[in-house]
């Protein structure tokens, strides 16, 4: 079947040629400042021009080539049931919730205050209901758990409420034995971690041109299990990162090959997901901002990762400006997802974070989710072909412009037209007649999923043992 796929290309072959170079050139004559003695040996054994004091380390080209020769780009994201599996590499454009936000706005009150683990569980629930967010983050900070508890915390709401694949991060080395305890009462063996890999390990690396070294100390301590590693970059151009778009994303492309560089010689065949959520420095404010800027950079990241045949995840539907539901936020979201998804990255990252990620607003959430509907039909392009051309319906028709009676209609528009659940193509008297705004409509379709989805619960012992392991954990961490 003859079928039209929009795509947007930004770089052109030489371009991402010129990229790789250049960052070949920064690995081989600056290198990267890994912070971690136990990196640092690794890459010293391989070759590698290390300085010991620094920590920081040059990587030849030839380490590079082989990295890449061995990294996978068709990677199984697992859930906790099957149903939950998702696949990069697949072609298909997946959404991660958004992440870690400090502050929620109340579904009674509507008043922006610090998040709880209540608040969390509510945003596990409503994205387990969700059909468009493939992936779930925990979204809010649990700010009423102490806070060495609170990654656990988090993982365990993760588990308990939704199947979906889990995007977190295993934190430091002290709770990572709690962690892997966790993970043994939820797949029977740790080792299943190996096959099924029911949740990514984030890191978020740092700009310019260096690792949290406590973060890759304990991805290397991950390495036996191949849990995916999500290499998250937030590179600031004009702060952290350089000034220009094209400067930001040379720096960003050359940071991702020394990690991948590392985590292969480790692991060869260890599936490393290439993501970015670049921003520019406001001059005004100080602030971070996304914007038509960031949209660019990330583009350009897509097709980087493309060029590598590393999957890829981009930041896109939300506002990093916007403090509330209204066109800004819309506008901010549907001008960033949109172009970054019809340049075809593995996933999309957000639904929906509101001033800068730092608010959750589970009604923006709904709406985003929407969003990405409409998003995932502009990608599904159309068929073109004998059959879809409907040359004797239109022969058979001539002048008449009644097409709503003929067979074809019938036939096939289900499969060609849209049916939007929330943003409802109604005269304004209708609309006038309901009298509900677009967040009160999306507030109360929150309200109705969080009554009435009832999660695929975990079986009791399982439940038990986890509140076992977060009793001794609370025992050992909190002070």
């Amino acid at each position: 079947m003859n079928r039209t796929i929009p795509r947007i290309s930004l770089l052109t072959q030489l371009d991402m040629e010129q990229i790789h170079e250049h960052a070949l050139d920064i690995l081989t004559e600056i290198g990267i400042q890994f912070n971690s003695a136990r990196a640092i040996a690794i890459l010293a054994d391989a070759g590698c021009v290390v300085d010991y004091e620094e920590q920081s380390a040059k990587i030849p080209s030839d380490l590079v080539e082989k990295a890449l020769e061995s990294s996978p780009r068709n990677v199984l994201l697992a859930g906790r049931s099957p149903e939950g599996d998702i696949r990069y590499g697949s072609g298909r454009v997946h959404a991660i919730s958004s992440a870690q936000s400090v502050f929620f706005k109340d579904l009674e009150t509507r008043e922006r205050r610090a998040s709880t683990l209540e608040d969390l569980i509510q945003c596990a629930i409503l994205c387990d209901a969700l059909d468009q967010i493939d992936e779930f983050c925990p979204m809010v900070v649990p700010n009423d758990v102490p806070p060495t508890m609170r990654r656990l915390q988090a993982a365990k709401v993760a588990f308990q409420y939704t199947g979906k694949h889990i995007v977190g991060g295993f934190g430091s080395l002290d709770i990572l034995p709690f962690y892997m305890e966790m993970l043994d009462a939820i797949l029977g063996d740790r080792e299943r971690l190996r096959e099924r890999p029911i949740l990514s390990h984030v890191i978020n690396d740092v700009s310019p041109l260096q690792k949290d070294g406590n973060l890759v100390d304990v991805t290397l301590e991950l390495s036996h299990y191949r849990v995916p590693i999500l290499l998250y970059f937030m590179p600031l151009s004009g702060s952290t990162a350089p000034v220009t778009l094209a400067g930001t994303v040379l720096q960003m492309t050359a940071n991702m090959l020394g990690s991948l560089v590392l985590y292969q010689l480790v692991e060869p065949g260890w599936p490393i997901l290439w993501g970015t959520g670049p921003g520019v420095l406001d001059m005004r404010s100080g602030r971070f901002a996304g914007g038509p800027e960031a949209v660019l950079m990330s583009i350009a990241h897509v097709e980087m990762a493309d060029f590598y045949a590393l999957p890829s995840i981009s930041g896109a539907i939300g506002s990093d400006n916007a403090k509330e539901i209204s066109f800004q936020s819309g506008l901010d979201a549907i001008m960033a997802c949109l172009p970054i998804a019809i340049a075809g990255p593995d996933s999309i990252w957000g639904i929906a974070d509101l001033d800068g990620a730092n608010l959750v607003d589970l009604p923006y959430v709904v709406l985003g989710a929407e969003s990405m509907k409409q998003v995932r039909r502009i990608l599904e392009g159309f068929s073109l072909d004998e059959e879809h051309l409907l040359v004797d319906a239109i022969a058979e028709m001539r002048f008449r412009g009644d097409y709503l009676g003929h067979p074809s209609t019938k036939n096939y528009f289900r499969r060609e037209h849209l049916i939007p659940d929330l943003f409802l193509r109604e005269s304004y008297e209708m609309w006038q007649t309901k009298g509900q705004s677009e967040e009160e409509i999306a507030l109360a379709r929150t309200k109705e999923v969080l009554e009435s989805h009832k999660p695929d619960p975990l079986p009791e012992d399982v439940g038990e043992e986890l509140d076992r392991i977060l009793a001794a954990a609370q025992r050992e961490l909190v002070v």
